[in-house]
């Protein structure tokens, strides 16, 4: 019997927090089914369920099914060079199948995985692409092949970013980005090695963090913004939201209304974060809560946007415009460090590290390793020692 292969869209009937669901190739043999991945995430109104494609309302449609299309081909090839050799054939050969629509090329790999990557950022999307570009610049050529992905070549390839005298940290992060997609490639089945950048220890450097202190963020929360137009005020609160909550910009401008649970003790969060796909769990009434207070910091600033009729808590600002008028407001504040919205962030995690155990506040951040979070910790004893340093003793 011949086996059948299907391009099939949101098996599960569930969307992730984008909105959007996954294509796999369906594969039926012998009365028994199996799925693939095609790593490709699109909205519902951009599937053609009758044409079983990707319809005209995506503006890469052409490109991704023609991937599909590719994919399909080379799992049916499989099957008919298995019948040319008198082998038996089982989709069961396909589950950790290296395919071949990639034609054995690192770099069209990681371009797919780049731009079908929905979990990951623009800004993380970019670092990605200069990492690539690099490797393209040190070969020299257009194109690297699974197959030169040696600890030789991985060897060279550092060592060729030291002359160039790029800081320590960026070519800790060049490494970073090549590990992640040999990995990947290795778990897909594209590549049958051990990932070398395993074998090769690239140092970092830990930078000192500019934070606020709580002085600087009550200072901040105190301005008379009455004078400037809404939306400054709108930027104030969610840069103060994150303050109070650790979130990442990505999940504060994104932080939808249905996310939002309220409970006995006051309100909580719970949601999938965007940038790591981590679970947060975050109950605002325990934050910054003054004795007297019924509401703690973050529920004030919520209830002063929140509204089941909408789909987000606060207005749709972009990062660029938050990030500017984040400068007029810390100036105003007379802030004396450079602030973005990821100050609030790391301010957080380093006042909450001299408040909580270690675990809690991974968790807490939606940390991987409790190295980033010992981070804060070593912030956190720099502060102390300044704050030593200002204490009167007479």
């Amino acid at each position: 019997m011949k086996a059948n292969f299907t391009a099939v869209y949101n098996r599960k009937d569930t969307l992730n927090n984008k909105g959007k669901a996954p294509i796999e190739i369906r594969m039926y043999h012998n009365r028994t089914r199996r799925y693939i991945s095609t790593g490709i995430f699109i909205t519902p109104v951009q599937w053609d369920e009758k044409r079983e494609e990707i319809n005209k309302k995506h503006s890469d449609a052409e490109i991704l099914n023609y991937q599909i299309r590719e994919l399909i081909t080379s799992y049916e090839k499989l099957q008919v060079e298995h019948s040319l050799k008198g082998k038996p054939f089982s989709i069961n050969l396909l589950s950790n199948k290296k395919t071949t629509h990639f034609n054995g090329s690192f770099v069209e790999f990681v371009k797919a995985e780049i731009k079908n990557n929905e979990l990951i950022g623009p800004k993380t999307k970019l670092s990605h692409s200069n990492t690539l570009n690099k490797l393209l610049e040190f070969k020299g050529k257009p194109d690297i092949k699974f197959e030169e992905l040696t600890y030789t070549f991985v060897d060279a390839f550092l060592n060729w970013l030291r002359k160039k005298k790029l800081a320590i940290n960026t070519i800790h992060k060049q490494h970073k980005n090549l590990k992640k997609y040999i990995e990947i490639a290795i778990k897909k089945g594209y590549y049958d090695q051990a990932n070398p950048c395993k074998e090769i220890k690239v140092k970092s450097e830990q930078k000192k963090r500019d934070v606020l202190t709580i002085d600087e963020i009550k200072k901040i929360k105190d301005l008379d913004l009455s004078k400037y137009d809404k939306n400054i005020s709108i930027v104030r609160d969610m840069f103060l939201f994150s303050c109070f909550t650790g979130l990442r910009i990505s999940d504060t401008t994104n932080l939808k209304t249905e996310y939002v649970k309220k409970g006995t003790e006051g309100y909580e969060l719970d949601f999938i974060t965007i940038k790591v796909n981590k679970r947060a769990e975050i109950p605002l009434y325990s934050l910054f809560k003054k004795t007297k207070s019924k509401r703690s910091d973050p529920e004030v600033i919520l209830e002063k946007y929140y509204d089941k009729k909408n789909d987000f808590v606060f207005p749709k600002l972009t990062e660029p415009f938050i990030n500017r008028n984040i400068k007029l407001v810390t100036e105003l504040a007379k802030i004396p460090i450079k602030v973005t919205f990821h100050t609030a962030r790391h301010s957080f995690g380093t006042y909450m590290a001299t408040k909580i155990p270690l675990p809690q506040l991974l968790y807490l951040m939606q940390h991987s390793d409790i190295k980033t979070t010992m981070m804060y910790v070593n912030t956190s004893q720099e502060l102390v020692k300044q704050g030593l340093l200002k204490v009167d003793w007479k």
